[in-house]
């Protein structure tokens, strides 16, 4: 698996860019697996350790590279 981790993006732009991989053509569980991830705090509870993220990996390296440099920020 070959994975693509995208920081600092919300449920809603997370489920875009997963809708936008299926209008693509690729298919859930065969191209690719998703997942997202809402931000971690640290004890006091204003920290934050991890930022929100998306994270995409995709079985073919090809099309993940792809997709990374499509999304790159």
């Amino acid at each position: 698996m070959h994975r693509i981790r995208i920081e600092h993006v919300g449920p809603i732009e997370a489920i875009e860019l997963k809708n936008q991989l299926l209008k693509d053509g690729l298919s859930i569980n065969q191209d690719f697996v998703w997942e997202y991830r809402q931000a971690t705090y640290d004890n006091d509870g204003f920290t934050p350790v991890d930022s929100k993220q998306a994270i995409f990996s995709f079985f073919e390296p090809a099309m993940a590279t792809f997709y990374q440099l499509k999304w790159s920020r």
